[in-house]
This record gives structure tokens, sequence and C-alpha cells, in this order.
């Protein structure tokens, strides 16, 4: 220990000598006489332990235990216990829920992938929306917006940062603003595929979401189809990309239009002449594996084996099973890795037709 260290120590004031704290006895942790491991917990926080157990066993409601608690939490952002004892404080003193709101959001930046902090958050973004105060709705949803994105902006796939966000969004109806957020992150970063499930939720779960039927429903599924193959125009083999328009495709009702006509063309498009127009035959065009992708997304030539992959299941989902069969054989070699279940899937389409050399 460096001899600043030892001025440091010799410094610190127990909790027990401070003027406003003489009434209080601490109450230390029982240890083992025998522990097999002994944590060397720092000075400072077994004394603000102790002194806070003592407050916790007496149920003492104040300021200078709220206070407590706040510096307990800067040592050691994960005492869960105390951050409900915080949360109890908080309730029975009347604290100012934003400004609370606004220390959550203080830790959130200093623990972001602690799950106490965001716990706490939306304890307090709840009681602001169920005070009755529209002004305080509305600061919550402020708040929420502004702590999680500040998160986001420090690492883009914090899940407890956009499990928060998605909550907010349905609790603060912030659907239409959510969506231009999600299309911001994800032109930041095209395979962050949180940004794509948020997006999901929104158009799945907002108003007037949940299904496409409908003139207007077809026409919100057209957007998302187009903007998700803008996307992959940019990244052809990104999966997150894929698996978003296959979500969109099976909430369209019967599947038939949007499995057939958007989502087949989608598929082809990144699969060049890799296969024939008709399939019928049983064969692909050329070698698998070896023929050009033909895509326009930076002159990758490796076949797309997401696109092969949705080509199979527009197929199967039109009942062209034998189609979807030869699509799945070529897969064996354009996936090779998951070969045996690609093998699986074009035995499970061929089940339901003659069987094939």
């Amino acid at each position: 220990m460096s001899s600043s260290d030892d001025d440091d120590d010799d410094a610190y004031v127990p909790y027990a000598e401070h003027p406003e704290w003489t009434d209080v006895v601490p109450i230390v942790q029982p240890e083992s006489a025998n522990p097999i491991v002994l944590i060397d917990y720092a000075r400072e926080y077994v004394d603000a332990m102790n002194t806070w157990r003592a407050v916790y066993a007496s149920n003492e409601r104040s300021s200078r235990v709220l206070d407590l608690t706040r510096e307990i939490i800067r040592m050691n952002g994960g005492a869960y216990t105390v951050w409900h004892h915080r949360w109890e404080l908080v309730r029975s003193l009347g604290v100012d829920l934003a400004e609370e709101m606004r220390y959550a959001g203080e830790m959130s930046r200093a623990n972001p992938k602690n799950y106490q902090v965001w716990n706490h958050m939306r304890l307090c973004s709840q009681a602001m929306k169920h005070s009755g105060d529209a002004n305080q709705c509305e600061l919550a949803g402020v708040l929420n917006e502004e702590n999680t994105r500040i998160a986001l902006m420090m690492d883009a796939k914090n899940i407890h940062a956009w499990t928060q966000r998605a909550w907010a969004v349905r609790t603060f109806n912030q659907w239409e603003s959510e969506m231009t957020f999600t299309e911001r992150m994800i032109d930041d970063d095209v395979r962050n595929n949180s940004a794509w499930n948020q997006r999901f939720v929104c158009v799945h779960d907002s108003p007037g979401g949940g299904g496409f039927g409908g003139e207007e429903g077809a026409k919100r599924a057209e957007a998302e189809l187009a903007f998700a193959a803008a996307q992959l125009e940019k990244s052809r083999h990104n999966e997150s990309a894929w698996n978003y328009i296959r979500g969109i495709l099976k909430k369209m009702p019967d599947g038939g239009w949007g499995w057939r006509g958007r989502g087949e063309a989608i598929a082809r498009k990144h699969l060049g002449d890799l296969f024939g127009t008709n399939l019928g035959t049983g064969t692909s065009k050329g070698p698998p594996g070896e023929t050009s992708g033909g895509s326009s997304s930076g002159g990758d030539e490796t076949p797309c084996r997401h696109a092969a992959c949705l080509l199979a299941e527009c197929l199967l989902a039109t009942g062209e099973f034998r189609q979807a069969g030869t699509v799945f054989a070529a897969l064996t070699h354009i996936d090779p890795v998951r070969a045996n279940y690609h093998a699986f899937r074009r035995a499970h389409a061929l089940g339901d037709v003659a069987p094939v050399a």
C-alpha cells in the first residue's frame, strides 16, 4: 500500500463518529470462524454496510438513510437489497421522482449492465405515470428516452437499455418516434440485431399493428419489406435483415401474396442465377456453391445461404414441395456446416410428394 493510501485510510472517519450518526449502533456482518473465501472489502464499504444494517433493522425512514444508500450504491452498484430499500425510502419520503429518474440515469451510465439500475428507473417511471399528473407522465417518457439513448450510445446492443426502451415505448405510446430511432440505429450499424428486433416490436405491437390485413396493412408490410431489402444492399449476408423479412412475411394474412410475391423476389435478387426461375425439374442451374451469387452488394460472389433458405420457405409456404427440396439440396453445398439440417428439411419437404431419385 502506498503512503497516499495510508493517509486516506487514516483520514477516514467512521459513521459512528459523525455527530449525526452517533445514535446508531452498527451491525457487523456475521462471518464464519473459518470462511472458505474471506472477501477483502474496503474499509469504507464495510463501515457503510454495518451502519445500513442497523437503520434497515430499525426501519428508519429518513433523508440521512437515503443519502447512505446513495453512498453504498456508489461503491457497489449491484447491492440489490440496498436498491430495494432506496425505492421504499423514495416512496415514503416523497422524493421528487424526476430527480430520482435523473439519478438512475447517472447510475445507468456508471453501471450500464446493472439490472437494478434499470429496475429502479422503471419503478420511478411507473410511479410518475400513475401519479395522475399529465406533465409527470410526459416527463417520465422524455427521461426514459434520454437515459436509454445515452446508454445505447455507449453500447448499441445493451440488452437492459433496449428492454427498458421497449417497455417505455409501450407505456408512453412512443411508437412513431421509436420507428425513427430504430432506423437511425440500423443506419449506424446494419447488423444491430437489437435495433431490428425493436423495430419489429414497433411494427407488430403498435396500435394498428399485429397483422397486415387490408389495404393499409398491405402498404405497411410493403414499406417494411422495402426498408429491409434496401438494408440488404449494404450487407446481403446480414441475418438480422433476413429474419426481419421472414417475420414480416409470417404476419401477412395466409402468407400467399407475401411469400410468393415479395419474399421470393427479394430472395432471388440475392441468388442471381444460382437457381433458374423454374425449379420443377428438380435441378439447380450450375454446380451448387460455385455459381455466382450475382448481387449488387459490394461485389461479394459468395452464395447467400439466407436468401436460399428464404426461397425454400417461400416455396414451402405455397405448396411447391419438390422445388423447395431442390433448394434444400443445394443448401447442403452452399452451407455445409448445416448440411444435415438442410438434408432433413429436404426429406421433410419431399414427404408429401412422390419419392425422387
